[in-house]
């Protein structure tokens, strides 16, 4: 990774080069094929986190098995900052969808760079703070907001991920969204039924793509179906 990459990471935004000259002797980069486990749940800390490229999984399982996908990470997102912080077991497990490199920085490496870079402890501190709102509004919208809403956000968050707002597909199956939602492949179908039938969303061959992103935006912001537009064909 070049300074320039280093930089992009929102943790080490802003750091002086002497700064990232040390971050990068530290960090040891590691590479995955597809499915190679990263490291699990409940085992010792891992450390923290970059993806450098391709696709990982952040995901947690329950007592009967199941899974539930926390996050779908590309570069140069990070993941295991609290456990790279506070020492403890890792608190979710981690997987490479695609061949997949990452760069790692031990807890101890970690806490001896916050010592020493005021910078870094500043940008750390706020991100943790990110990374606790975002939960939180995860879980509201768990709580409160319909699965046709939800899967409207997702939609959004995708195709704005990946650069191409209204024409990019999302790469997700259904299996993976349901994980995603915290619900079933069976009810996912049926939320997408919706917002095919809406005019919100058009399919070609089996790609699903972004119909219409303003009634998207409503759909995710008011929990409602926006009403239909004149020219909207909505029959099924």
């Amino acid at each position: 990774m070049t300074f320039s990459d280093w930089q992009a990471v929102p943790y080490f935004a802003q750091l002086d080069p002497d700064a990232l000259r040390q971050i990068k002797r530290e960090a040891l980069q590691r590479s995955y094929q597809a499915g190679a486990v990263i490291f699990r749940e409940g085992e010792a800390c891992a450390g923290f986190h970059v993806v450098v490229e391709g696709l990982v999984r952040i995901y947690r399982t329950n007592a009967e098995g199941r899974l539930h996908t926390l996050s779908l990470l590309r570069p140069v997102a990070t993941f295991n900052e609290v456990a790279a912080v506070d020492g403890g077991v890792n608190p979710f497990n981690a997987v490479a969808v695609t061949n997949a490199q990452v760069m790692v920085l031990s807890h101890r490496c970690l806490i001896s760079l916050l010592a020493s870079q005021r910078h870094l402890l500043e940008n750390y501190v706020q991100q943790l703070a990110h990374l606790n709102r975002e939960y939180i509004e995860r879980l509201e919208d768990m709580t409160f907001r319909s699965i046709p809403s939800r899967l409207a956000k997702l939609f959004l968050h995708e195709t704005t991920y990946a650069d191409q707002i209204s024409e990019a597909p999302t790469q997700l199956t259904q299996e993976e969204i349901g994980a995603i939602l915290g619900t079933t492949r069976e009810v996912v179908g049926r939320a997408l039924r919706v917002l095919l039938n809406a005019g919100l969303l058009r399919k070609k061959g089996r790609q699903i793509f972004i119909a219409d992103r303003d009634g998207l935006i409503a759909l995710a912001q008011t929990n409602a179906m926006p009403p239909p537009k004149p020219d909207r064909d909505i029959s099924p």
